[in-house]
């Protein structure tokens, strides 16, 4: 399908583009799915925000362990046992959100 070329008009002294309905319908479509796309990502980006907040946590708490040899210390923040029982469900929530295969989420609906 070749591109179709903008029809230039003036209206007014000002330079403006028509557009057909159909060729403006479409515009309005494409704008719909970039706003989605837009709210997907920031979903995705305070997952794994949330995600190395976690894991941070956890590389701390378990350098404390290996430091005193003798389980969480008191000023390392969450012991390790509260912040792996927290990660299931942060998981969970990842598959969720960013782990849609791309064969899945990219079908289109028959009309």
């Amino acid at each position: 399908m070749a591109k179709p070329k903008p029809r230039h008009i003036t209206v007014d002294g000002q330079p403006m583009v028509a557009l057909t309905p159909q060729e403006y319908a479409a515009l309005l479509s494409m704008r719909r799915q970039v706003g989605a796309l837009g709210s997907r990502l920031r979903i995705v980006r305070e997952t794994l925000k949330v995600t190395n907040d976690l894991l941070s946590a956890l590389v701390t708490a378990l350098e404390a362990e290996r430091v005193t040899g003798c389980g969480p210390a008191a000023d390392a923040g969450r012991p390790v046992t509260a912040l792996l029982s927290s990660a299931p469900d942060l998981i969970a929530r990842a598959h969720r959100v960013a782990g849609k295969s791309r064969d899945r989420a990219g079908l289109r609906r028959r009309r």
